[in-house]
């Protein structure tokens, strides 16, 4: 009996020795793609709802070459610039709802290709008061 007791405790070892080094590559090679700068994010024309005490109802929008930003009013008159960088095509222009048409969502310009990733902050008014800075991420891995 002791023999089958060693033997079972030799597989266990076993056993546990490849899932630990399985497990072990998978986090190396997560942590080296990660180094070279392979980490990526979804793509894709973006809808933000305006939210008074946040700003919008997402904090980062990630946006690639092409894609657009539109943001949904939700009943709130809103200001949206840009003071730095301008993370679309054609020259930086102030977003809002038009006064005539509260409720009719606003879209940006295609987004521009930076080749990296850009942090783009804005400012924004909701009703007249400021709200929280939020912000677009640009650029990425996906280009022309």
């Amino acid at each position: 009996m002791p023999s089958g007791k060693i033997r079972c405790d030799v597989m266990l070892l076993i056993w546990l020795t490849v899932v630990l080094y399985a497990a072990g590559c998978g986090l190396q090679t997560a942590t080296d793609n990660r180094a070279k700068g392979k980490d990526s994010f979804a793509c894709g024309d973006v809808t933000v709802g305006v939210v008074p005490s946040d700003g919008v109802s997402t904090k980062d929008v990630y946006l690639c070459k092409g894609d657009t930003l539109t943001w949904e009013p939700n009943g709130h008159s809103f200001v949206v610039t840009f003071p730095k960088k301008y993370p679309f095509q054609g020259p930086p222009k102030t977003f809002q709802n038009d006064a005539n048409n509260p409720n009719a969502a606003v879209t940006s310009p295609p987004a521009i290709y930076t080749g990296a990733l850009v942090v783009y902050r804005y400012d924004m008014t909701v009703d007249g008061n400021p709200a929280p800075d939020p912000q677009v991420v640009g650029g990425g891995k996906h280009g022309p």
